[in-house]
């Protein structure tokens, strides 16, 4: 196999290694399998999938039907979950800015890399957001329920969620896009 192609199959790979590893060790430390169960056994269709991967967002009354579906116990894995996705964005988005730079420099640097690295930040930053946000929003539900949560907080999350799904699908696409743009113009030097 040409080494060309094996460096753009290596700038692909990277960032899904990291960001499927991380996930699944997220998943074994936190207890992820127990809070699905839980969500499985005692929750509707609808509120079964995780707040942190709802493209199209959540209100008070998705989260509270999320949540209230939970025991003591899985609350706390999902506490537990909602804390080390605070650290998750360093190397999902450090294995993503990594590729795309990488990218970009054998390339010849053909524009300013804050195009890149800007899609990125926003990324993490909205991860973060979303998470800090959560978590508060869970302590408060744990202490009072359903009466205890903010709804201005979790639009504000939910519009977090969109924009960290958002940005890392465009990404993402961006990288690939990169990688095409690299073939194309290895095809065309060597031909």
């Amino acid at each position: 196999m040409d080494n060309f192609v094996v460096k753009e199959i290596v700038l692909l790979a990277l960032p899904a290694a990291v960001f499927n590893g991380g996930a699944y060790v997220m998943s074994k430390l936190s207890g992820r399998p127990q809070v699905t169960q839980r969500l499985r056994d005692y929750a509707k269709a609808e509120d079964r999938t995780p707040l942190g991967l709802r493209i199209g967002g959540y209100n008070l009354e998705a989260v509270s039907r999320h949540w209230v579906a939970l025991d003591t116990a899985t609350l706390k894995l999902e506490r537990r979950a909602l804390e080390l996705d605070l650290v998750f964005p360093f190397f999902y988005g450090g294995a993503l800015a990594a590729a795309l730079l990488l990218a970009w420099a054998a390339l010849n640097r053909p524009f300013d890399p804050v195009w890149l690295i800007v899609p990125v930040a926003i990324t993490v930053v909205a991860d973060w957001t979303e998470n800090l946000l959560q978590l508060g929003q869970l302590r408060l539900f744990e202490a009072s329920g359903k009466d205890g949560l903010r709804s201005g907080w979790i639009q504000i999350a939910s519009t977090a969620t969109t924009t960290k799904l958002a940005f890392f699908c465009g990404s993402s696409l961006l990288l690939i896009g990169l990688v095409v743009w690299m073939l194309v113009s290895g095809v065309a030097r060597r031909a």
